[in-house]
């Protein structure tokens, strides 16, 4: 066989290392949090408003140190992620089971699609004024509404994912073969992850916004009802400490977590197109 030579080995493309993509990325992530950033800072020196509409970038820094050193803002954070861990455990815990159950008989499945879809657009914030007149104001009505949303979100992509197997393959199973719980680990659950991640990632995304709204009407603590309650002080600078929390949480959660869970499941396994 012939030997390739110097020429061609030098015309061949060199990949970049990991490493340095992945810095590149990073960086290009940043870029547009810097572009806020100064445009926060320069939009004093632009436009004439009050200091409680919009408060300078030092005195939301000084408020987060005062608030982290008296341990108000951790308290909030710790009864903010416990809630939505209870919720995900529930709803989740409820959801796939479930969506596996019903989506295994497709006429089933045809049957609760159309109140599944519907359950999933009122599934959440929807649910407050009903769920303080059930639980009362405080946790129950929080965790409630936060299960509800991860539940219908999770349920509706899980039976999603399990009709979106082709039929083929349920036969060619079935032929070799295939029942029960054969059927579920060799073909069901596999054919349906990346629905089923999915679901979960955005179901994840939903149940924390719903937090966040929940605890704004009808907690007594956490990132919501601190946000709220810095509106009748007009405590602007808590306000925009809250935001950024909860974005950065939800942001490390997504990184960190989901993006790794994708990494090592679907896109390993060549089920995730990019």
């Amino acid at each position: 066989m012939a030997q390739p030579s110097a020429a061609t080995i030098e015309r061949a493309p060199r990949q970049a290392p990991r490493t340095t993509r992945g810095l590149d990325a990073v960086t290009l992530g940043t870029l547009p949090f810097l572009l806020i950033l100064g445009g926060w800072a320069l939009l004093p020196y632009a436009v004439d408003y009050p200091p409680y509409m919009l408060p300078s970038i030092g005195t939301v820094l000084d408020y987060a140190r005062e608030s982290v050193l008296d341990g108000s803002l951790p308290r909030d954070i710790v009864a903010s992620l416990a809630r939505l861990a209870i919720g995900f455990v529930i709803g989740m815990g409820l959801a796939i089971p479930l969506g596996l159950a019903i989506a295994l008989n497709r006429y089933v499945a045809d049957l609760f699609r159309p109140v599944l879809s519907f359950l999933q657009a009122i599934a959440g914030i929807a649910w407050v004024p009903l769920t303080i007149i059930w639980f009362g104001m405080g946790n129950g009505s929080v965790i409630f509404v936060i299960a509800n949303t991860i539940f219908f979100s999770a349920l509706y992509n899980t039976v999603i994912g399990v009709q979106s197997i082709p039929l083929a393959l349920h036969r060619a199973v079935r032929s070799h073969g295939g029942r029960g719980l054969a059927l579920l680990s060799n073909l069901i659950l596999p054919g349906a992850m990346v629905q089923i991640l999915l679901g979960i990632r955005t179901s994840v995304a939903y149940g924390w916004r719903a937090l966040v709204a929940s605890e704004m009407i009808a907690g007594s603590n956490g990132l919501g009802y601190m946000t709220m309650e810095a509106v009748q002080w007009q405590r602007t600078e808590k306000i925009i400490l809250g935001m950024i929390v909860i974005g950065v949480l939800w942001v490390l959660m997504d990184r960190l977590v989901f993006t790794t869970i994708e990494r090592r499941t679907v896109a390993r396994w060549g089920l995730l197109q990019r």
